[in-house]
């Protein structure tokens, strides 16, 4: 078990080259108009970058900015809102999403909380960020806005959220976040990023004519591009290429896949059917969110649960978000299992797993599926949250744990138990909780210390979230 990890930087990003300039709006009422040149921009540096050209010229403090075109001049009486983001802590924030109430800064700014009503701009470089605007609750007014951010250690940065009519030509963003309902493939539902991709069965699979199955776990796609390839890889059928660039190489089967999971009665797993019901909550360019529905299942001494379980996903994260909630016939604490599928390792091979009890994590490092690479998967539950960590059949014979599996795969080695950590809820409260996963072949986590230093550093990341300030200017 581990009890300390060392942090090592394993993903530094991605290098774009955007021919993109800067816009800001200050107080000032001089617009200047410039022909800027070329730049190459890390991902680091500062990430969703405007496709539209402008200048930046600073004057003290106040940063002015002109554009090629008819350039933007902002007027004294102008409102924004001044946004101060602090990182609390000693090491870099890549990619962190800042969620702020829309409705205030709606409020402030004289706007209606709305799509295409607000930017925000990074008060240094005086560039666009990329945004996103959506309800919570659909059917109700937009209430989340989120950009992300990129800080070094301790760092504090201001940002200026801007009513967007004052931007010469509304921004376009590119989008890194999808998810959808599956109908074509009996009622799959698909989401992923510009890192890794994921999906669930729907009912309709349940009767699938050959192909038959009955599971709630979830199924991992990899991919070694940073552009989204559900609707492609539903298009093409073509799941299990080897050289293409993503590919299902991960099993589920009635397992509990990467992050699924179960009621425990301290020997069995009481799991549910496939999903029931669907809905989207967003879909943009930062954050992908969605519902599936489950219907009531025997959980063990005469108890039936039923669950909500709500997934979203962000820009730039190799781990999605599950919060669930549960309904009983019983009102007591539900023990629940969140599980990892586990598979043959080979008569020479050990599993290499990883688990902090008191930080809540735990990782697995599948065996190699030659030539197809190695799956890491992981997740992540709230910090002291986990009583144990167990399996399902402790009593596994070692020649199954050990049993040579014919490589390449056609999907990945079959689950042979789910490694799983135990936790309780209350009915009607939400359980939340992080899972994820990685492929080696993209080259940003080459071994599993990689992998168990990068979800190491999520669970600090977890446990100290970002400061926000909002300030009406």
């Amino acid at each position: 078990m581990f009890t300390k990890l060392k942090w090592k930087r394993v993903d530094e990003g991605m290098m774009m080259n955007s021919a993109s300039y800067w816009r800001f709006v200050s107080y000032s009422v001089l617009a200047t108009t410039i022909v800027c040149g070329m730049l190459s921009i890390s991902a680091l540096a500062r990430p969703g970058l405007s496709d539209k050209p402008s200048f930046t010229k600073r004057v003290g403090r106040v940063t002015h900015t002109g554009h090629r075109s008819d350039g933007f001049v902002k007027k004294r009486s102008e409102r924004r809102v001044k946004v101060v983001v602090t990182n609390p802590a000693g090491f870099s924030r890549e990619s962190e999403t800042v969620e702020i109430n829309l409705s205030q800064i709606a409020k402030w700014l004289h706007v209606q909380p709305a799509e295409g009503e607000v930017a925000v701009v990074d008060s240094e470089s005086g560039r666009i960020l990329v945004s996103q605007i959506y309800s919570s609750q659909p059917g109700r007014p937009p209430d989340r806005f989120i950009f992300q951010v990129n800080l070094g250690p301790h760092e504090r940065r201001v940002y200026f959220v801007i009513r967007a009519s004052k931007l010469s030509t509304p921004p376009k963003f590119t989008t890194k976040t999808f998810a959808r309902f599956v109908p074509e493939r009996y009622d799959d539902f698909a989401w992923e990023n510009d890192k890794i991709a994921f999906r669930m069965y729907g009912q309709a699979l349940m009767t699938a004519p050959g192909d038959a199955l009955t599971s709630s776990g979830i199924d991992v796609w990899v991919k070694r591009t940073h552009k989204l390839i559900v609707n492609e890889m539903y298009s093409s059928g073509h799941y299990h290429d080897v050289n293409g660039d993503a590919m299902d190489d991960y099993r589920v089967g009635t397992s509990r896949g990467d992050g699924g999971l179960g009621i425990w009665n301290g020997k069995k797993l009481f799991v549910s059917k496939n999903y029931h019901q669907w809905r989207i909550i967003t879909n943009g360019p930062i954050r992908s969110v969605f519902e599936l529905t489950y219907d009531s299942w025997n959980a063990g001494n005469g108890r039936t649960v039923s669950e909500v379980k709500r997934i979203s996903i962000d820009a730039g994260s190799w781990l999605c978000k599950n919060v669930s909630i549960f309904e009983s016939n019983k009102k007591g604490p539900l023990t629940v299992g969140v599980g990892l599928a586990e598979r043959s390792c080979g008569p020479d091979g050990c599993e290499v797993i990883a688990q902090n009890k008191r930080e809540g994590w735990m990782t697995y490092w599948q065996p190699e599926d030659k030539p197809k690479g190695i799956i890491g998967v992981a997740i992540v539950l709230p910090k002291g949250s986990v009583e144990r960590f167990t399996n399902d059949n402790p009593n596994l014979p070692d020649s199954v744990i050990h049993a040579a599996v014919p490589q390449p795969t056609v999907e990945g080695a079959p689950p042979i138990r789910n490694l799983l950590a135990i936790t309780k809820v209350k009915v009607g409260h939400p359980l939340t909780y992080y899972f994820g996963a990685c492929w080696n072949k993209t080259g940003d986590f080459v071994n599993n210390a990689q992998w168990d230093d990068y979800v190491a550093r999520f669970a600090e990341r977890r446990d100290r979230p970002l400061k926000v300030r909002l300030i009406k200017e």
